[in-house]
C-alpha cells in the first residue's frame, strides 16, 4: 500500500510541474495552448533516447547515447525549448484565442501521428523502453520509488519558488497587463509578442523538464501513453486550483490526480463492459470542469490581485468570496477600489484681488 501511494504522489508531482508550465501560458499570459502535452511527450523520448543507449533489432529510434540521466534531462529540455520557439512564432505571431488554440491543437496531433507512424524516429506505436535505475545507485525496486519521489517532490518545490518568484516580479506583472489589454500594454511600449514568447518557451521547458522526470519514472513511452486529449485534465486541474496562482495549481494537481484519476480507478465495472470504469473517470473530470466553471471559475485559491506586493494578503473568507466571480483585470481593480489613504480636502484657493 505504502509503494502504492508512493507512485501516485510521484506522478502527481511530475503533473503538477506540467500544470505549472502550462499556467504560465494560460494562466498568465491568456494563451489556451494544446501543444503543451507534445512537449512533455517530446522530453519524455528525448531523456529515453539520451539515456538507454543503442537500439537493437527490430527496434528503431534515433541517437542511442548513453548520457547521465541529469545530463539527458538538461539535453531534452533544450530540444523542447528549440522545438517550441519553432510552433511559438508561428501560432503567436499573429494568431489570438480560438485561432491559437486550433493552431496549437493541430500541431500536436500532427506531432502525435508523425512519432506513431515514423518508426525510425522513436519506434513507432511500439515506443521506447529500458529505462531502469537512472541514478546508478543500484538500489532495491522499493527503494528506488521512495528516493525518486524525494527527488520530484523537492524538484516540484524548487520549481514552485522559482514560478512564484517570477509570479510577483516586474516580469509577471508585465505578462498579465498585456493579458488585459494587449492594446494598453503596446502603448506603453511593452513588446507583446516578445512576452508572451519568452512566456511561451519557459512553459514549454518546464513541460520538457516534467517529462524527463516522467520517463525515469515509467521507465518505457510509446504513443498509447500521451494522447492529446490529456492535456484537459491538466487543465481541470488548473480550474480547480486557481488560474493563475502557482499555490492553487499545485493544490489542484494534487486534488485531480489524487482524487479524480486514481480513486476513480476504483470504481467498478461489469465484466461485459470492462471500459465503463474509464469513461466514468472522463465523464467525473468533464463534470468537474463545468461545476468549478460554474461555481468558482476562479478556483479554490484565486489569482492574488496585487502580485507587486503592495496589496496586503486577504484572509480565506475574502479569496473564497473572490472566487465566485470571474477573474477581472488587476488594473481595473486598482482603479475601482477606494483609497486606503486618508482623503485631505485642498484649501481653497484666494480669490484674485484679495
Amino acid at each position: 500500500m505504502l509503494q502504492y501511494w508512493t507512485a501516485i504522489l510521484t506522478e502527481a508531482s511530475i503533473f503538477a510541474i506540467l500544470a505549472l508550465g502550462i499556467d504560465m501560458i494560460w494562466g498568465w499570459a491568456g494563451d489556451f495552448d494544446l501543444s503543451a502535452y507534445a512537449y512533455f511527450a517530446l522530453g519524455v523520448y528525448m531523456t529515453m533516447v539520451l539515456t538507454i543507449g543503442k537500439a537493437k533489432s527490430p527496434v528503431e529510434y534515433v541517437l542511442g547515447w548513453h548520457l547521465p540521466y541529469l545530463l539527458a534531462i538538461a539535453v531534452a529540455v533544450v530540444v523542447v525549448i528549440a522545438f517550441a520557439s519553432i510552433i511559438g512564432a508561428i501560432a503567436l505571431r499573429s494568431l489570438r484565442e480560438v485561432y491559437f488554440s486550433i493552431t496549437t491543437f493541430g500541431a500536436v496531433w500532427a506531432i502525435y501521428y508523425f512519432v506513431e507512424n515514423y518508426t525510425p524516429l522513436f519506434n513507432g506505436y511500439n515506443g521506447v523502453y529500458g529505462l531502469f535505475d537512472p541514478m546508478g545507485y543500484g538500489m532495491s525496486y522499493a527503494a528506488y520509488h521512495y528516493v525518486f519521489l524525494a527527488f520530484c517532490a523537492v524538484t516540484l518545490f524548487g520549481v514552485y519558488l522559482l514560478v512564484q518568484r517570477l509570479s510577483r516580479s516586474p516580469f509577471g506583472r508585465m505578462v498579465r497587463a498585456v493579458r488585459d489589454d494587449e492594446k494598453a500594454a503596446s502603448v506603453y511600449g511593452r513588446n507583446v509578442f516578445g512576452t508572451k514568447y519568452r512566456t511561451y518557451l519557459f512553459g514549454a521547458a518546464l513541460a520538457g523538464l516534467a517529462g524527463g522526470l516522467f520517463a525515469a519514472y515509467i521507465g518505457a513511452f510509446s504513443p498509447l501513453d500521451w494522447k492529446p486529449t490529456e492535456i484537459f485534465v491538466l487543465y481541470a486541474a488548473i480550474l480547480v486550483g486557481g488560474r493563475g496562482n502557482p499555490k492553487g495549481v499545485v493544490l489542484g494537481s494534487f486534488i485531480v490526480y489524487v482524487g479524480f484519476v486514481e480513486m476513480t480507478r476504483y470504481i467498478p465495472s461489469p465484466a461485459a463492459r470492462p471500459e465503463l470504469g474509464p469513461a466514468l473517470r472522463q465523464i467525473l473530470i468533464g463534470v468537474l470542469i463545468i461545476v468549478m466553471l460554474r461555481f468558482r471559475p476562479s478556483g479554490i485559491i484565486p489569482e492574488r490581485l496585487g502580485t507587486d506586493g503592495t496589496e496586503g494578503r486577504r484572509s480565506w473568507r475574502y479569496l473564497f468570496a473572490r472566487s465566485s466571480a470571474p477573474p477581472t483585470s488587476v488594473l481595473a481593480w486598482h482603479e475601482a477600489r477606494p483609497s486606503m489613504e486618508t482623503v485631505v480636502p485642498a484649501e481653497p484657493r484666494p480669490e484674485a484681488g484679495t
